[in-house]
């Protein structure tokens, strides 16, 4: 008998509710009638219609633009760099990497007098902007970082450091405002040292300007004699 007066109430089916539709959840009745008694006091919404194309544009504009903050960042980061006085820059493919490794890498780095900086593509952008560093933001795509030294022999030992890290890899360098791409700047890290070079090359270069000044003495000096010589002879030749 109990088992017949159950039976009903087990044949009761329950409707299943995906999870991806989820119910809708009215306001609380105390918020709609805040707003029904606030509506007459607030202005008239107008509603516009704006064509796809048009709200794209103004999209991508309005992401063009530097908040504050962002012009803050990048005149940070120009004094710095200024009052550093880096000689060697070095745009690179930055890749995703965990924290840790990171952190190693940049203090690995730092300890061969090279700074590791990801501040964005845009930061970057507003940095480079009227210098002649500007003429790197064609690289400037995805994600990049920059490494900076002061040492121009430093184009070596980044080229050293970056083949050991699979997550780095160099695009362009610039060394004294000057644009190296990566095969000039592979010829020369195979020099000895660049400082050696320079200091012979400048030694060249006097020696030339030493050689140039003791053949000129050496003419000047002969020249009143040769003037004499050909001063008689004309004499001669006219008696």
């Amino acid at each position: 008998m109990l088992n017949l007066s159950l039976k009903p109430l087990a044949s009761v089916q329950v409707r299943a509710v995906s999870s991806k539709y989820p119910r809708p959840t009215p306001r609380h009745f105390k918020r709609r009638l805040f707003e029904a008694a606030l509506q007459p006091e607030l202005p008239p919404t107008v509603t516009m219609c704006m064509p796809p194309g048009l709200a794209k544009r103004q999209n991508t504009e309005k992401s063009k633009e530097y908040s504050d903050v962002e012009l803050a960042l990048a005149n940070l980061v120009r004094s710095w760099m200024v009052k550093e006085e880096f000689r060697v820059l070095a745009v690179c493919q930055f890749s995703p990497v965990p924290g840790r490794t990171l952190w190693f890498a940049k203090n690995q780095l730092r300890s061969k007098n090279i700074e590791f900086r990801s501040y964005g593509n845009k930061i970057l952008k507003k940095v480079f902007e009227k210098t002649p560093m500007s003429s790197l933001n064609n690289v400037l795509v995805g994600s990049n970082a920059i490494l900076l030294a002061k040492d121009i022999s430093s184009i070596k030992t980044i080229l050293q450091e970056t083949d050991k890290l699979n997550w780095v890899e160099p695009l362009v360098m610039m060394a004294d405002g000057r644009v190296v791409d990566m095969v000039q700047a592979r010829d020369l890290a195979k020099l000895s040292s660049l400082e050696d070079l320079r200091a012979h090359t400048v030694q060249i270069l006097g020696q030339q300007v030493a050689q140039i000044t003791i053949s000129l003495d050496t003419a000047t000096r002969h020249l009143p004699s040769l003037l004499d010589a050909y001063a008689s002879s004309k004499q001669e030749n006219k008696n």
